[in-house]
C-alpha cells in the first residue's frame, strides 16, 4: 500500500487503483468513520460491492473485541 499525504486543505489524493476498485469518482461522497485503530473511509455510491470487497468487509466487521484489542489507541492528552 502506497504512503498517502495530507495537503495543506486536508485532502487526500486516492491511487487509481483504489479509486476503480471502490467506484470512486470525482465528487463521490465518502463517510469517514473513526476507529481505534485509525480512520476508515466509506464510498457513498450507487455502485455494486464485488464479492471480494463484501466477504472483505464480512470478516472485517465479525472481528470480537478480543481482536481489536491487539491495536493500540491512544487518545489525546
Amino acid at each position: 500500500m502506497p504512503t498517502l499525504t495530507v495537503g495543506s486543505e486536508g485532502e487526500i489524493s486516492l491511487p487509481d487503483e483504489l479509486r476503480e476498485r471502490y467506484g470512486l469518482k470525482p465528487d463521490t461522497p465518502v463517510r469517514v468513520i473513526e476507529t481505534q485503530s485509525g480512520l476508515l473511509l466509506i464510498p457513498l455510491t450507487d455502485a455494486p460491492i464485488s464479492p471480494e470487497l463484501a466477504r472483505e468487509l464480512a470478516e472485517w466487521q465479525s472481528a470480537s473485541a478480543e481482536t481489536w484489542d491487539l491495536f493500540p489507541y491512544e487518545e489525546d492528552q
